[in-house]
């Protein structure tokens, strides 16, 4: 008789015992899904050995900036000052702008697309620059899915508040970026002792100094980075950070979804505001 093929076990997403990974409930705890239906194995050796979100943020938001100087070539502003390499507004608009017109129309999914996308070349090197040193924090403390989705999360959170409170067009991480902040503020807060304290004292020190930078230069979008501030702070205060709970395959398996939304909501962008945009009415 030919053996049967081997089912692979996994960690329960829950309680963290030993499931099959086809098993349709936890034997232990009762958990639905504790295996993802099979998928639970791949999707573990994809976040271990091949996904590293932080780079995929810092890759798309290169792609996204290089892709906005192609849209519009002409229009791209190379005068030596803060706005070096600035792509025009109608070209961002095709890439995935919020606010102004996009949110006049009623296009909600640039909320996402906005988060990666940058208004000069001084622009996306200080926020990767903030991301590289940040995301590594928050990946250790909470796990590289919960990471994704507390990132892209306080940026929506950061676009809401400034859609609403001025509605001007506005792009970039610096929201998402904000809200890494809180959410380490929040984690120091909760951890207490001399660990947490130093955590948090650095990121009220950080935040509060970026803030002062903010209202003292033109253009910064302050409203989004207090919404994305006070976004991560209620996500580093509800969600478990992995000393607590370990992260589930249903967080990454979220991490994942969001990052295909990601990636919809450009093409989206394109193919709706291109047809509406006249490329070429340079300012300069």
């Amino acid at each position: 008789m030919a053996d049967k093929k081997r089912r692979p076990a996994v960690l329960c997403s829950s309680c963290r015992q030993l499931v099959n990974a086809e098993a349709r409930k936890c034997p232990h705890c009762g958990a639905a899904m504790p295996g993802l239906f099979g998928f639970a194995p791949g999707l573990q050796r994809l976040f271990r050995d091949q996904l590293d979100l932080s780079q995929i943020i810092v890759g798309i938001c290169i792609l996204t900036y290089g892709a906005s100087l192609v849209v519009d070539p002409g229009c791209v502003n190379r005068g030596i000052h803060l706005d070096f390499g600035a792509p025009s507004s109608e070209a961002l608009y095709v890439m995935g702008m919020t606010g102004g017109t996009a949110w006049r129309l009623q296009h909600y999914w640039t909320l996402l697309s906005a988060i990666f996308l940058h208004g000069s070349l001084i622009h996306i090197a200080f926020n990767m620059m903030w991301t590289r040193s940040l995301a590594p924090r928050v990946i250790e403390l909470y796990g590289p899915g919960r990471f994704f989705l507390m990132f892209v999360a306080a940026g929506v959170g950061g676009f809401v508040l400034s859609n609403l409170w001025s509605g001007a067009p506005t792009i970039g991480a610096s929201g998402a970026i904000f809200g890494l902040m809180g959410v380490l503020i929040a984690y120091g807060k909760k951890r207490g002792g001399t660990f947490g304290e130093a955590i948090k004292s650095d990121m009220l020190m950080w935040a509060g100094l970026l803030f002062f930078m903010g209202f003292a230069m033109s253009g910064v979008n302050n409203a989004g980075h207090l919404g994305g501030l006070a976004t991560g702070l209620v996500l580093g205060w509800v969600v478990p950070y992995k000393d607590r709970k370990p992260e589930s395959r249903i967080a990454q398996l979220g991490a994942l979804v969001v990052l295909l939304a990601v990636i919809a909501s450009f093409a989206a962008s394109i193919l709706t505001m291109r047809p509406l945009v006249e490329l070429g009415n340079c300012a300069f």
